[in-house]
């Protein structure tokens, strides 16, 4: 919180010591005078010593006796060279001998070290090889004695072990039978109970070391049976001789080290001592002789920057500036002793008020760059996620958050003399309409990137009873419920921020409040709480930052608008800031409440305290009943842990997911049905009040989170090899861009079903999206035709997808006749395509064929869906794309409606209908699909051709479609690009 400063309190001190407590309080109105800020003492300055000023009217002989009183009162001591150079010497030889034994304690910790891994390292590299190299030597002794062994013929077994006099270092080989008893031996050595045994695996390098001899045991194996055991014991005579060599390599590294060591350390002494010695006996020498015009030498490559250069350079430019100031009082001295005295009185009233005008001046600096950055806190936080942002969605809406703190900003810096019209009563307040909840949502949107930085939780709660409107200036509402949270937020390193809206005294005053978990403020310091430039104490500043000007700010606006303004708080446990404005209803509120038939047991699973109080509290306002868990409850879960279970809550009715902006599982679990709507974090009443009447009510949650977020990532296919087959470029254009943005770039286009044939034989592809209407050879035909080719020439089959906009009638059913594999409905998403590539790469189960509907003509003009998924293609593929996507749009549909207005019989104007309403669902024109669908139903299913009246809307249909499409996407309007059928 913005703490008192430890200045001396006034008459409220008194106050604080009686309201010392576990928990104190500090309220004010707008009747108590907002007391002056104290005026800190202005600490005397020391000034230059100067002679009293003369009665005499002799100046000169004065300045001149004061001169000299002045120097004869200073010692004159001037040391022996001797005394001058000892404390230097002696500095020079610490630093000398300091740097030497940092060198010998360094290289006798790393000989040390060094010693004893490579000692440690050598005898365990010892142990290895010695066990590799005995149980070696041992098996072949074990495989020559094994038949000898099994006779029992220990003959034989002397004879396989009698070369192992010619070994050296082994000293005993000896084989035993299965009941331990000794069956041949040989060797010069015995064999002892404390022979090292290697075979174990906790054999220390100690033990190693200390033993004489080590032994290796294996098995001897007659025909899958143990008939003995061979035994070797080994002298480790030479483990010492390698340890000594390993000390004394290091001794002599160690050596080396030392000598480059001590080497270093000279000449860097010599290259500090030096320069500093010469240095320092420059500057006793202008101490103690009061001789400024002495300099001090500068080193060969001291001019250059480094340390001892720089050094020197300043003190000699303090010396030329103390000369220079000497000279400039001898210069002047005469005249200006009696100047100074007739201007004293003159100087000290200007110095007053030029103190005043800084204080004013510094107090309008940062009030204007406080209010300023509690905005643009906001703004830059949702600009940097706008930039890197991916969908247009979110880009709308981080838009939308900018907009709004930019018109907060803009009010702020429209009065930026806030602060002095308060002091001098001369605010002047808005009377408008305005919602307390959209202010609420704006303050916690403007701060929720910062709290989720500082991993805290933010959220309002808006009570049932706060009116839908009031009057009143919703730019210094704001300012005052921001400063209340961004003292919080400020203040509060782990927990929660709370706001919340209420009304008290029967409606009549709208009391706003936010408490937090943060560090607390004493109760000898909260009443000078709202003291402008007050902290609890330096270290306050330092660690959080701050003017203390948020909280006089707010104070002075809450007394402006008539209310009063104060504080609770318990050191360790939190702070409630609070205001209480007087209310001037416009529209009431209207309470959610919830109709019969509707489930009341509600789940709440976020982990926010604050966030979870706001929910439950709205929901038991509702006339809901908050459950642990039960059948049909409805549910409202953290996005992440939904996207993470991967399923609905088990038996849950309605499931509402919130995420935070940006994240990515929120509309992962919306996309694929996971949750029934979207919150976002921090949670904003408008989203919220929608989606509990929505809840209440048992209505869709239609528009409620539907663009929070992006999607998830969408899956790539970077080896794929695609076909498109289709005659109308725009759709060709379209799958291109599609298949790009899924990381497919080897695609081949071709305009007829002939092509596709000849194109599907020269090469290999993946997946074949086919056009079912296209000139020379359908794609339904050329499919078969490719069927038949695969049959003949004994090859793989090809995944063939219909990429088609027949929906109704018996082509919405040709793909399966002519052995397609899928269908692919236009217009598609890129989820759609993604999971036809994965069902033809065979890397995820294909979806079944969708089941296509009659699309039924909408009354929007455009199909925002269509629109945005054309927008996110075009973020992959350069702004141009739509660009080139709608002028093919513009440059092909008229020629479509000419063949529909041309055509003769019902079978040609349902092929003209068909593939117009194929390029017009392509670029999200709704409407004139919607109409060219009921065409194309007519002349197929029902026969008839299209008469005039069916004709007549649709070449303003096109020109509208065409106008609003490039006005959407920020592109001249072309005009009327359409002809005229005749």
């Amino acid at each position: 919180m913005e703490h008192p400063s430890d200045a001396p309190q006034d008459d409220a001190s008194g106050e604080a010591g009686q309201n010392r407590g576990l928990r104190a309080r500090v309220i004010r109105s707008s009747d108590d005078a907002v007391p002056p800020p104290a005026r800190r003492p202005v600490a005397a300055q020391r000034e230059p010593e100067r002679a009293p000023p003369e009665t005499s009217g002799a100046p000169a002989p004065a300045a001149r006796r004061w001169l000299l009183r002045r120097a004869s009162a200073a010692p004159r001591t001037v040391p022996t060279p001797a005394a001058a150079a000892s404390a230097p010497s002696r500095a020079a030889g610490s630093l000398a001998a300091r740097l030497g034994r940092v060198v010998l304690g360094a290289v006798i910790v790393a000989l040390a070290a060094g010693t004893a891994i490579g000692a440690w390292s050598e005898v365990n590299r010892y142990a290895v090889d010695t066990r590799q190299a005995l149980r070696g030597l041992a098996i072949v002794f074990a495989s020559a004695s094994a038949g000898a062994a099994a006779a029992n013929d220990a003959a034989g077994v002397h004879a396989a072990l009698r070369g192992i006099g010619r070994l050296d270092g082994i000293v005993y080989a000896g084989l035993t039978r299965p009941d331990g008893s000794a069956l041949a031996e040989q060797g010069t050595g015995l064999r002892l109970a404390d022979d090292l045994d290697l075979d174990r695996d906790d054999i220390t390098p100690l033990a190693l070391i200390l033993a004489h001899t080590v032994k290796v045991s294996v098995p001897v194996v007659e025909n899958a049976r143990i008939v003995g055991q061979v035994t070797l014991i080994y002298e480790t005579k030479d483990l010492i001789g390698r340890l000594l060599s390993v000390v004394r390599n290091a001794v002599l590294a160690a050596l080396l080290a030392m000598a480059v060591g001590f080497a270093v350390a000279w000449r860097l002494g010599r290259a500090l001592t030096r320069p500093l010695t010469a240095l320092a006996r420059t500057m006793d020498a202008v101490r103690q002789n009061h001789d400024y015009a002495r300099r001090a030498d500068l080193q060969p490559g001291a001019a250059s920057g480094d340390e001892v250069g720089r050094l020197a350079t300043s003190f000699n430019g303090l010396l030329d500036a103390v000369r220079e100031r000497d000279h400039r009082l001898i210069e002047h001295q005469g005249r200006l002793e009696q100047e100074v005295s007739d201007r004293t009185h003159d100087l000290s009233e200007a110095k007053e008020a030029a103190e005043a005008a800084n204080s004013a001046k510094s107090s309008f600096l940062a009030t204007m760059s406080h209010e300023i950055r509690t905005p643009m806190n906001g703004m830059l936080v949702m600009a940097e996620l706008l930039a890197a942002a991916e969908l247009p969605a979110r880009q709308r809406r981080y838009a939308e958050v900018i907009a709004r703190s930019g018109q907060s900003l803009l009010a702020i810096i429209n009065d930026i003399l806030d602060f002095a019209k308060v002091e001098a009563g001369k605010l002047t307040l808005e009377r408008i309409a305005l919602d307390p909840a959209e202010v609420a949502d704006t303050v916690v949107t403007l701060f929720g990137e910062r709290a989720r930085g500082k991993g805290l939780d933010l959220a309002a709660i808006v009570a049932p009873d706060v009116p839908l409107s009031i009057t009143g200036d919703p730019v210094r509402l704001g300012q005052i419920l921001g400063n209340f949270v961004n003292n919080a937020l400020k203040f509060t390193e782990s927990g929660h921020v709370l706001v919340r809206l209420e009304t008290r005294d029967g409606g009549g005053v709208l009391r706003l409040s936010v408490t937090d978990t943060g560090i607390g403020i004493p109760a000898e310091t909260l009443p000078s709480i709202f003291s402008a430039f007050s902290q609890a104490d330096g270290s306050t500043t330092r660690r959080f930052g701050g003017t203390g000007l948020g909280l006089s700010i707010a104070e002075r606006l809450v007394a402006a608008m008539g209310g009063r303004i104060g504080v609770e708080s318990e050191v360790g446990t939190g702070s409630t800031f609070w205001a209480e404005i007087p209310l001037e209803v416009l529209a009431a509120a209207a309470p959610v409440r919830r109709q019969a038939g509707i489930g009341p047991a509600v789940v709440i699973g976020v982990p926010g305290p604050a966030t979870a109080a706001a929910l439950a509290e709205g929901l038991a306002a509702a006339g809901f009943t908050l459950v642990e868990a039960g059948e049909g409850a409805h549910a409202l879960v953290e996005a992440a842990d939904l996207a993470r279970a991967g399923r609905r809550p088990a038996g849950a009715g309605r499931v509402l997911a919130l995420a935070p902006m940006g994240d990515p599982s929120g509309a992962a679990v919306l996309s694929s049905g996971l949750a029934d709507a979207l919150l976002r974090w921090p949670l904003v009443q408008g989203e919220w009040r929608s989606a509990l009447a929505a809840l209440a009510t048992g209505a869709t949650f239609a528009g409620i989170g539907a663009e929070a977020g992006p999607v998830a990532a969408l899956p790539r296919f970077p080896a794929a090899r695609v076909l498109v087959a289709d005659d109308n470029p725009l759709n060709r254009e379209v799958a291109v861009e599609a298949l790009g943005r899924l990381g497919v770039t080897r695609v081949t286009t071709v305009e007829d079903g002939y092509r596709a044939l000849e194109a599907a034989r020269e090469g290999m592809f993946d997946l074949i999206l086919m056009d079912g209407s296209m000139p020379v050879l359908d794609g339904f035909d050329a499919a078969r035709a490719i069927r038949q080719w695969e049959a003949a020439e004994g090859r793989g089959r090809t995944f063939i997808v219909a990429a088609t906009a027949h929906v109704v009638g018996t082509a919405a059913e040709a793909w399966r006749g002519a052995g397609m594999d899928g269908v692919l409905a236009k217009p598609f998403t890129l989820t759609d395509l993604a999971r036809t590539l994965a069902a033809a790469l065979g890397e995820a189960a294909a979806p079944d064929a969708p089941e296509t509907e009659q699309a039924a003509p909408s009354a929007a003009l455009l199909d925002p869906d269509t629109l945005a998924n054309l927008a996110e293609m075009a973020e992959g593929a350069g702004s141009s794309f739509v660009e080139r996507v709608l002028g093919l749009f513009t440059a092909h549909a008229p020629d479509g409606l000419a063949a529909l207005q041309a055509a003769g019989d019902a079978e040609a104007a349902g092929r003209a209908a068909h593939g117009l309403k194929s390029m017009s669902l392509n670029v999200g024109a709704a409407a004139l699909a919607g109409h060219l669908g009921e065409i194309e139903h007519a002349a197929r299913v029902e026969g008839r051709v299209p008469d005039e009246a069916a004709l007549a809307p649709l070449p303003g249909l096109l020109a509208a479609t065409i106008a609003a499409l490039h006005g959407h996407f920020d592109l001249p309007d072309p005009g009327t690009p359409w002809r005229d059928a005749a």
